[in-house]
């Protein structure tokens, strides 16, 4: 009997991913989505070809540990008013292709604004090291012979953290809301069309696969960052010119936006959405900080920096596929809880490393955790908010989740920093990470169970037309994955 049981499970198993494999060839020879692949393509690869080697960046620049940790905190809090305005303002417009592809070129001249950005380290042959150095900070340079001194200019690194702190966080406000905007009509053409979503979407994970890995080879065989700045550029002004191509003209301007928000928001799903959302953001917020600087410290490379998402990316790729059909027989809860788990395990994995190489099979839990739990929320989106509010409610998220969740990460673990380890951090926040997956599935059952128990109860037919038409007023599309949710 277990045996027959095996192999029927065996056989679903198979079977499924046979379809998914149909499924995913028919959708990227459809020529009518393959521009909204390119467009995620381009823009995912845009900002990760560079993103890896930002802190390294910093370093290399004179700046602090502390002064990282003050930017991501500072980006994290500029997540929390802007992507929500930017959602508003998505959903009243209506159309915004045109606006998306602006804020495209805009991120470009901003990738670009890093090569101008001065450095506060100096080098000077060490015989001519003079009293009016003596208040700046000496480092020896690596060379076999000792003879150059890297030297950090204080009054420069003032300087130099003031115009970081500037350009950086204003570049991940223009590319934040270009990405919301994308993804929210990327939605909204996925309902109208019937396609999957997570198809259009893997695409992005793609090129962060391809571009990861190229910026690493690239700082490492060039000894510069400047180039990596110039390809970020460039692909970000090929992404703003896709964005033009993006159909969304079907997407009206939303009338009495406010009353829908906060009529589709105070729900007890969106509610608790939110909530894990925020302590995922708190996890991401702290490990994404120093994770780079805490492989180099270990005497990692710019290659290997590179390789971390190069070697995720696949399993998120594969994850993202996956999660999208899976999530609509068994429901999205149960794959957020899986990505915060996954959470916990690659944090506990980190802490044990003392080889800098071993971050690869780690990141591959990362990523596959990145896929279960973005792909997973987004979905849920997609099932629980009209497509006239869909911007708004991901501006939402990313307050939550971007903003909110990994500036209180990023702001205590630079605090912790000066009495803990980076491992004895990861520890803390894989502990929480574990928390909170119990917590939310217990949450989301306990709340399924209370609903189902409710729908049984009521009286037909009035009450079951009753419950139709409110599912039908607050999701606002017609989606099997709704079914199996609400």
């Amino acid at each position: 009997m277990g045996m027959a049981k095996f192999h029927v499970l065996s056989n679903k198993i198979k079977t499924f991913f046979i379809e998914e494999i149909k499924n995913f060839t028919k959708d990227f020879i459809n020529p009518k989505l393959l521009l909204l692949k390119c467009n995620y393509f381009f823009l995912l690869s845009a900002v990760v070809i560079l993103w890896p080697q930002i802190t390294i960046h910093q370093k290399s620049l004179g700046l602090t540990e502390y002064h990282t940790g003050t930017i991501a905190s500072v980006i994290s809090a500029s997540n929390i008013i802007f992507p929500i305005l930017g959602g508003c303002v998505g959903d009243k417009v209506g159309n915004y292709k045109i606006l998306m592809a602006i804020f495209s070129l805009i991120s470009g001249a901003l990738a670009y604004s890093f090569t101008w950005i001065p450095s506060a380290v100096i080098e000077i042959p060490a015989s001519n090291t003079s009293g009016t150095l003596l208040n700046s900070s000496f480092e020896a340079n690596s060379s076999a012979s000792n003879s150059v001194m890297k030297i950090t200019d204080e009054d420069q690194l003032e300087i130099t953290f003031w115009i970081y702190l500037c350009v950086l966080p204003l570049y991940v406000i223009f590319f934040s809301i270009t990405h919301i905007f994308l993804d929210a009509a990327v939605m909204a053409n996925t309902q109208i069309a019937d396609v999957n979503y997570g198809y259009q979407r893997a695409w992005g994970t793609m090129g962060a696969l391809v571009s990861s890995y190229v910026g690493g080879v690239i700082v490492g065989k060039t000894g510069s960052f400047t180039e990596i700045f110039y390809i970020s550029a460039a692909l970000q002004t090929v992404s703003a010119i896709l964005m033009l191509t993006v159909n969304i003209s079907f997407k009206i301007p939303a009338i009495s936006l406010t009353k829908k928000f906060f009529q589709q928001l105070f729900r007890p799903e969106p509610i608790l959405l939110i909530g894990v959302s925020f302590f995922a953001g708190m996890f991401q917020g702290y490990f994404e900080t120093f994770m780079y600087l805490f492989l180099f410290d270990l005497g990692g490379s710019t290659e290997l920096l590179g390789l971390t998402v190069t070697v995720g990316a696949p399993f998120e790729f594969v994850m993202t596929l996956v999660t999208c059909n899976l999530a609509k027989s068994f429901g999205y809860g149960p794959f957020i809880t899986l990505g915060v788990l996954l959470h916990a395990v690659h944090h506990f994995g980190v802490c044990l490393i003392e080889n800098p190489w071993w971050i690869l099979p780690l990141e591959a839990v990362g990523s596959a955790s990145n896929g279960f739990f973005m792909t997973s929320s987004m979905g849920y989106i997609t099932i629980l908010v009209q497509t006239e509010t869909i911007a708004s409610f991901l501006g939402l998220f990313k307050i939550i989740h971007d903003g909110a969740g990994r500036m209180l990460g990023t702001l205590i673990g630079t605090e912790l920093r000066k009495y803990l380890t980076h491992k004895e951090i990861l520890a803390i926040w894989g502990s929480i990470a574990v928390a909170t997956a119990i917590i939310y599935c217990s949450a989301y059952y306990a709340l399924k169970k209370h609903r189902s128990t409710s729908n049984s109860t009521e009286h037909e037919p009035e009450q079951e037309q009753k419950g139709a038409n409110s599912k039908k007023e607050l999701s606002g599309i017609d989606n099997k994955a709704c079914e199996a949710e609400l």
